[in-house]
């Protein structure tokens, strides 16, 4: 037994090991980064060839409301991955792109905050001596500093992956705990990860296709169209807005016309699964 737990505990400070870190900084309200981490971390890619992306976190400092924090970070680290894809460099299958916003650690130097990592592995598993730093306050690569085996975290958006990667071409897959504000557009703050992984599947995925369907519960009036639609464009206009083409995607709003569940619903379960973001797979 002791062992075993040896050789468990070995296996996971090698792959904590694995990974290095990448940390690129931006200007207050700005989500292209800032000159000096642009000059460097191009540099940085020039030598990137046996290199491969595993995953990449935005960060803001705390000013401006938290959701516009959350979505201007989630632009930083967007726009950090299409720099990297434009210069093909590896990105790892289970890849995963997240904005944090403020919701981390702020330290007391507001511009510090404002930055973007990226987590990366060397595919020839060179070792390196020890941690490494570019100085100069605008770029900073660190290796072994990582404290997350990132597979944990990535397992997150698998179970989308894995549905939509199993699909074919006519198949509705929902977008499971994707929650919308009572008789609104706006999604609650918690199914912004629902988002996250349809963007990164769209990513990952260049030849798929998909129309956005919007659904709604407990009104019987066939023609009242109007916010399930608001809902299914609020889906469309988020994979607009973070790079995806608009030739790649179309939406729709069926109201309460295709229920889950008979109307009225007989309880809140039924109601929340009648009122639901389906995609339809047009191209796989």
């Amino acid at each position: 037994m002791k062992i075993r737990l040896f050789l468990i505990l070995f296996l996971n400070i090698m792959a904590l090991s694995a990974q290095n870190k990448v940390v690129v900084f931006f200007d207050f309200n700005q989500d292209e980064m800032n000159e000096k981490s642009n000059e460097e971390f191009c540099k940085w890619i020039e030598n990137s060839k046996d290199k491969e992306i595993l995953k990449i976190q935005g960060f803001c400092d705390s000013i401006d409301s938290n959701s516009y924090n959350k979505d201007l970070s989630f632009r930083r680290a967007n726009n950090v991955l299409a720099l990297l894809e434009r210069n093909k460099v590896q990105i790892n299958k289970n890849f995963e792109l997240k904005g944090l916003g403020e919701d981390f650690q702020q330290s007391k130097n507001a511009s510090e905050n404002r930055k973007v990592l990226i987590y990366y592995h060397d595919k020839l598993a060179i070792k390196s001596s020890g941690p490494k730093k570019i100085k100069g306050g605008s770029l900073s690569i660190e290796d072994n500093q990582d404290k997350k085996v990132v597979n944990n975290e990535t397992q997150k958006n698998g179970a989308l992956i894995e549905k939509i990667n199993n699909s074919k071409v006519g198949d509705l897959v929902k977008l499971e705990n994707l929650n919308f504000y009572f008789n609104s557009e706006k999604i609650i703050l918690e199914s912004e990860p629902i988002l996250l992984d349809l963007l990164q599947v769209l990513k990952t995925n260049p030849r798929l296709k998909i129309d956005i369907h919007g659904h709604i519960c407990c009104n019987s009036n066939p023609n009242d169209v109007k916010l399930s639609y608001r809902r299914s464009k609020f889906v469309f206009d988020y994979l607009i807005k973070n790079g995806i083409a608009t030739s790649r995607l179309g939406y729709r709003g069926y109201g309460s016309n295709r229920p889950i569940y008979a109307l009225p619903e007989k309880n809140e379960a039924e109601r929340i699964a009648n009122r639901r973001v389906e995609i339809l797979i047009v191209k796989n």
